[in-house]
């Protein structure tokens, strides 16, 4: 299904019009170790680096095939923004 045609169908369903594929997608974690071996990207470092952390979303999409993309990879970014300190861990 090309990009243009995933994106209408996601259109057409959240304006509920009928669709021949519901749309896929993870609102809340898509970076899983699988695609993080097929990506290249794996965390920590695709928390922190740019261009790892677009390899590792759009992944979701490219070998996934889900029609939307996550990112970043957790809500720390809100703690973040707001100014606290957030350990990455390992």
């Amino acid at each position: 299904m090309a990009d243009r045609d995933l994106r209408d169908c996601f259109l057409n369903t959240l304006h509920g019009k009928a669709v021949d594929k519901v749309p896929v997608l993870s609102v809340t974690q898509t970076g899983t170790v699988e695609l993080m071996k097929k990506s290249g990207a794996a965390w920590p470092e695709a928390h922190f680096d740019a261009e790892k952390m677009a390899d590792l979303a759009l992944s979701a999409h490219t070998i996934a095939g889900l029609e939307a993309v996550r990112y970043p990879f957790c809500l720390t970014v809100l703690s973040e923004a707001l100014g606290c300190r957030v350990n990455p861990g390992r």
